[in-house]
């Protein structure tokens, strides 16, 4: 095999600075001239002082380093010791391993000799839309071949996730301002709308019900039947216990699995007490709606709240026919 390192500068990542090099693993691309790690972040201090700034970070370089630091395909030189470990085991042992892991049998096919491990890559096409898709795929790629990583390659998946996340699923968006920015019973529907993403049938209570829920909505399988009544509420100050002692109160009449309180703002300590003690009522705070509406939904959804809303408020008519 042609050494591809030869007359190759080794240069120590760790001595650089963030911006030295992300310069020069960029450089390297063109020239491959130096022998630097760029499959994770050198040092701890690089990767915190690159999270510290990701918002500001435009999408493109995100992606690329994504791109380093996911395990791209084809053999690393790491493999050959792999195989020489491999090699030392008896044949009975080695004809185990060869039925229980793919990765051995194209380590030891002359066939596929180039091509032991295959690429992830293919996960930055998720993106910035299916984050959590993404992070999924990954992890499934990292339980499948992390027994055979080196360490950088290991922190190279690991730092990775943590730029999906930060970048795409932790962002921050103006929800609050948002959410009250549109009307209650918009604020209903949208409700209405995740739980329909969630796996839910859903039904909206008429908008001159009161003392009551606002979304039902059921599940209901072999196994279980869940049945949850809903109460959206678009405050901007702290939801209090009286509050959830009503919805508590209208379990013990209706039959419901559950209770939701879904609210723009968060709960004082009197109401999440209330809740805890009860166990039957969850109460989503706007962190909480927030985060479930990224992961059920999407992660840029405050684009298309509208859009999201007309959908709910179409069904409802075409139910009325």
């Amino acid at each position: 095999m042609k050494n591809r390192t030869k007359n190759k500068k080794v240069v120590d990542a760790t001595e650089l600075s963030l911006d030295e090099w992300l310069q020069l693993i960029k450089e390297n691309d063109k020239k491959q001239c130096y022998l630097i790690n760029d499959c994770c972040f050198p040092t701890d201090k690089m990767l915190n002082e690159y999270m510290s700034n990701i918002s500001e970070k435009n999408d493109d370089e995100v992606r690329y380093l994504i791109s380093k630091f996911l395990i791209s395909g084809g053999r690393y030189y790491s493999d050959d010791s792999i195989l020489q470990f491999f090699n030392t085991f008896s044949q009975e042992r080695k004809q185990e391993l060869l039925s229980r892991f793919t990765f051995y049998q194209r380590l030891t096919s002359i066939k596929d000799w180039h091509n032991v491990w295959p690429s992830i890559t293919w996960v930055l096409d998720l993106l910035p839309h299916f984050p959590y898709d993404a992070l999924n795929a990954i992890r499934s790629y990292f339980q499948a071949h992390c027994q055979f990583m080196t360490d950088q390659r290991l922190d190279g998946c690991s730092d990775a996730m943590r730029l999906i996340e930060a970048k795409y699923i932790k962002h921050q968006l103006p929800v609050k301002q948002v959410l009250l920015d549109i009307t209650s019973r918009d604020f209903e529907l949208l409700t209405a709308y995740l739980y329909k993403k969630k796996g839910y049938s859903v039904k909206i209570t008429p908008r001159s019900r009161d003392g009551g829920y606002d979304v039902l909505a059921e599940q209901k399988n072999e196994r279980q039947y869940e049945k949850l009544y809903i109460e959206c509420k678009r405050y901007t100050e702290n939801v209090g216990v009286k509050i959830t002692r009503n919805v508590l109160g209208l379990l013990s009449i209706e039959n419901a699995t559950k209770g939701v309180v879904v609210a723009t703002s968060y709960f004082t300590k009197s109401a999440r007490n209330e809740a805890q003690k009860s166990n039957r009522l969850e109460l989503i705070n706007i962190e909480e709606f927030d985060k479930d509406m990224r992961k059920h939904v999407g992660v840029h959804w405050i684009r298309k709240i509208q859009e999201y809303v007309s959908e709910v408020r179409k069904e409802l008519t075409d139910r009325e026919r």
